[in-house]
């Protein structure tokens, strides 16, 4: 493999299938008096993007059309009520198989085992501690974390995703947790409530739920063992027709962000069940070592966070596996030229939308 085609593999533009997570769009804003196509073209995209399953678009137009939405309907929680009413099962081999699978537990692995079928670059996290369960997700790429919008619709997903699965439209997290959270009058926080309960925590780095991990043993009211061994199938072959080397890389920098607190190299084999020699070879392989994937992906992460203004500093370096801030602020000049507290100052300028916007298109530019 040429040093180019290295490169390609390791910074591939992050892209998602538009099909499995914004279907029926078009008719959900027409019936709100707004034109599908205006938002689309708004967002670089065209009407063939929502329909084939197929076609993967850059993720950051996504994360564009989805604020871009919000505006064209005057409506800051329209990420929260479209995911809401959002059928999982449209959302390809992701939803199919949660659905099908016998348990919860079972639901949320295949989740993270199939994602990459639907979207790059996303981190999904089952963590079980204290009788507690927290589910979880994140983009590893940057100047992802300050579209609300999205952070709106994974959670009210999620939490119908299980009503359905558990036949209980009244289910609730026993706590939601969101990176930050824009200003909303009494009416919009009851409709939050709605939706995603009366506890919710501003603050966080990821955004997820929090429920009894009793849960993850119940059996989902849609099981159904041979629409489950179909789609595992289906996803099986998808994943398959990944491309190879940014797949397995994808794979790797996903690990990476998910074990970054526990440890080095060693509990990536571990995650990703080879040896330690096996995974260095096949980093080798692709022209990058550990030490310069762990880098990547950490400046990635720390660029996203430094974007959510509520968390404080010593959060962000603890989770990216930093033992206090003055290592993560040595790593931050070595990578940035400058400490991340300057950084976000000088960020701070850019948090209007329009400005945040402009900085998208110019980015998704650099990913065409």
């Amino acid at each position: 493999m040429t040093t180019e085609r290295r490169a390609a593999a390791r910074f591939a533009a992050p892209t998602i299938n538009l099909a499995s997570v914004v279907y029926g769009l078009d008719a959900y804003l027409r019936s709100r008096g707004v034109d599908a196509a205006d938002a689309l073209r708004r967002a670089g995209l065209e009407p063939g993007d929502l329909a084939d399953p197929d076609r993967r678009v850059p993720l950051i137009r996504y994360l564009e059309l989805l604020e871009i939405c919000a505006d064209l309907l005057a409506d800051p929680q329209f990420g929260l009520k479209f995911g809401a009413q959002y059928e999982p099962r449209h959302v390809g081999v992701v939803g199919n198989v949660a659905l099908a699978s016998r348990t919860v537990g079972e639901a949320f692995e295949t989740i993270g085992r199939y994602l990459p079928t639907m979207v790059d670059a996303t981190v999904h996290g089952v963590e079980a501690s204290d009788g507690i369960v927290f589910v979880y997700s994140y983009y590893i790429d940057p100047l992802m974390m300050s579209y609300r919008q999205k952070a709106d619709w994974a959670i009210a997903f999620a939490c119908n995703l299980m009503r359905v699965g558990l036949g209980d439209p009244r289910w609730n997290p026993q706590e939601v947790v969101l990176p930050q959270l824009a200003d909303e009058t009494p009416a919009q926080r009851r409709t939050r409530a709605e939706i995603m309960g009366d506890t919710i925590r501003v603050g966080h780095p990821w955004a997820g739920i929090r429920f009894d991990a009793g849960l993850l043993k119940r059996p989902m009211a849609t099981a159904d063992a041979m629409l489950e061994s179909l789609m595992r199938h289906y996803g099986d072959l998808r994943l398959a027709a990944l491309p190879e080397q940014r797949g397995e890389i994808e794979q790797l920098r996903r690990e990476i962000a998910r074990v970054l607190v526990k440890g080095g190299i060693e509990h990536l084999a571990k995650a990703t069940g080879t040896s330690v020699r096996t995974l260095q070879r096949r980093l080798k392989d692709t022209g990058v070592n550990y030490s310069d994937l762990q880098d990547d992906v950490r400046k990635t992460l720390a660029l996203n966070l430094l974007e959510n203004e509520t968390l404080a500093l010593a959060e962000i370096a603890f989770s990216l596996g930093y033992a206090d801030v003055s290592a993560f602020n040595h790593a931050f000049r070595r990578w940035v030229g400058q400490s991340p507290g300057h950084y976000r100052r000088r960020r701070a300028v850019h948090a209007d939308p329009p400005q945040r916007r402009t900085r998208s298109r110019a980015l998704a530019g650099r990913f065409e």
